[in-house]
């Protein structure tokens, strides 16, 4: 009760101020979001509130049916398999860029080559575009067979590709070459709304696009407000300053839902959060530790408290709503005799010191698989030393986290993922693959490395049919189960708060808003 007195009492300094930003700019979506964007070339960065800008900004050759992962045209009309190692797509004609310039074949070419070719004069050099290449290492060309006709080739048959090209960027040619390295501080797209400004760490701004070849969205424009503290955010939405706010506290949501003014929109997120092991880093390279640690942890309070009952305690690192999900034959319930009887193995052998105190880093920064990272350190911390791992906590915001743990610096690290395409291989493939285990720009930041999951991994990628498919990922998570690289805590419901006169809020399995569909019930 305590929390929603100290809002409404916030509520009522802020509010004057709220209406009035509204009546000044009443085109304009305000979004609270907890943290900045990191970039906006949507090549070069993985984090979610960059890509959720970046999904306004551009589109791929292909994109979701609103609120599901079904592949339905984009800036492609279709599409078919030529032969087992060629996909061929036919453009959407009259297509601009914001700048406008001309979309077709030459565009979609340069996009691709500019991160797979390295003599291309835009190549994306170094740690830029480390987890698209390793997505798309399979495409050996882009051929362009007439402006609105583009051929896609690579090496072995590779199943995912229509989902990767979902999400992978279309570029202005002309916009790159004009800024060169520059160019994610001045980014040209596609998309229902065209770049105005970017203030790092403070907001960003972006403008409905007159030229979209599409349906137009209705708001003029969509700014995305930095407000770090999410009482704040809270405060801002029911004063009228902000029209959406996310990372709303999970023992907050209820006070949205009963507020006449306020709505929560919830939908499934195709996530996962975890708690990696660093097998690279004794004891943890010792399958018997992680194994104990897997037992230690009591997943059900987690969902409890973290995630306020919005949450499924994960069993492995697919959400039950993705189609190759597989329940493990390994599964680690909470079981401190087996913990301790593990340890004690262990440190008979010599292969666990008890009185060694190791690092486990978290975020401070909310994610949306993760909206109170600190609060679920501490109490994995917690587990943890009751069966006797010893640990430091080592909190950092979001990109200081994110650089620590793809660097290695961890002994464990709680992380999340929220899979991009649909498919399973975006999942399974990235957080697994040993290709995706190179320090200073890893995915898999249990820098796991298994031969016999990397060629299920493989395999499951070249398969054409989804039976097949599904029963090779049966096997890779029943192995990486069996090897404890992780303790996948939670599958979360992805929540923002809104306004109650927004009307088509539509989340996306990313858990984004999609922009373009919202409008206003009542001009302002």
């Amino acid at each position: 009760m305590w929390r929603v007195m100290f809002v409404l009492a916030l509520t009522a300094c802020d509010a004057g101020r709220g209406r009035h930003e509204n009546r000044r700019d009443p085109g304009a979506l305000v979004v609270a979001e907890a943290a900045g964007v990191i970039g906006l070339d949507p090549v070069r960065v993985t984090d979610s509130e960059s890509i959720e800008v970046g999904e306004l900004l551009f589109e791929g050759l292909v994109r979701w049916k609103p609120g599901t992962t079904d592949i339905i045209p984009g800036l492609a009309t279709s599409w078919k398999a030529v032969d087992a190692l060629t996909w061929r797509f036919e453009l959407q004609s009259g297509v601009h860029f914001h700048d406008g310039t001309p979309f077709d074949a030459a565009a979609v070419k340069f996009s691709f080559e500019r991160l797979l070719d390295p003599k291309h004069p835009n190549y994306l050099k170094g740690e830029d575009g480390t987890y698209w290449r390793s997505l798309l290492a399979d495409v050996v060309s882009v051929n362009v067979i007439n402006a609105q006709t583009v051929e896609i080739k690579t090496g072995r048959p590779y199943a995912p590709l229509v989902g990767d090209v979902a999400m992978y960027p279309m570029v202005s040619p002309t916009a790159v070459s004009r800024w060169g390295d520059k160019f994610k501080d001045h980014p040209v797209g596609t998309g229902p709304f065209a770049f105005e400004s970017w203030t790092p760490g403070e907001q960003v701004v972006v403008r409905r696009y007159p030229g979209y070849w599409s349906k137009q969205p209705a708001l003029d424009r969509v700014v995305f407000r930095v407000i770090v503290d999410a009482r704040q955010r809270l405060v801002e939405l029911e004063s009228g300053s902000v029209d959406i706010a996310t990372s709303i506290l999970p023992d907050e949501q209820s006070f949205v839902e009963l507020h006449p003014d306020l709505v929560l929109k919830a939908t499934p997120g195709n996530d996962v959060s975890y708690l990696a092991f660093n097998t690279q880093h004794p004891p943890f390279d010792d399958v018997r530790v992680r194994r104990a640690a897997s037992y230690a942890i009591n997943k059900e309070p987690i969902v409890k408290l973290a995630y306020q009952g919005r949450a499924l305690a994960a069993d492995g690192p697919l959400p039950p709503t993705q189609w190759g999900y597989h329940k493990p034959a390994t599964i680690y319930g909470y079981d401190l005799v087996a913990a301790r009887k593990l340890l004690g193995e262990a440190i008979a052998d010599g292969a666990f010191d008890p009185n060694k105190v190791y690092k486990l880093y978290s975020l401070s920064t909310p994610r949306p698989y993760l909206s109170q990272p600190e609060r679920v350190g501490r109490f994995l911390q917690a587990a943890l030393a009751q069966v006797g791992i010893r640990t430091e906590l080592v909190l950092k915001p979001y990109s200081e986290h994110k650089r620590a743990v793809e660097a290695g610096e961890h002994d464990l690290g709680v992380f999340g993922w929220v899979g991009d395409t649909g498919d399973p291989d975006n999942f399974l493939y990235v957080l697994f693959h040993s290709k995706n285990a190179r320090v200073g720009a890893a995915q898999n930041i249990a820098f796991y490395k298994e031969p016999r999951v990397d060629g299920l991994l493989e395999d499951a990628q070249a398969a054409s049919d989804e039976p097949t498919r599904t029963g090779l990922y049966a096997a890779v998570q029943d192995k990486i189960a069996a090897d404890a690289p992780w303790v996948p805590l939670a599958h979360s419901e992805l929540v923002v708060a809104a306004r109650a006169e927004l009307e088509g809020l539509i989340l996306s399995p990313r858990g984004h808003p999609i922009y373009s569909l919202i409008k206003r019930a009542e001009p302002r």
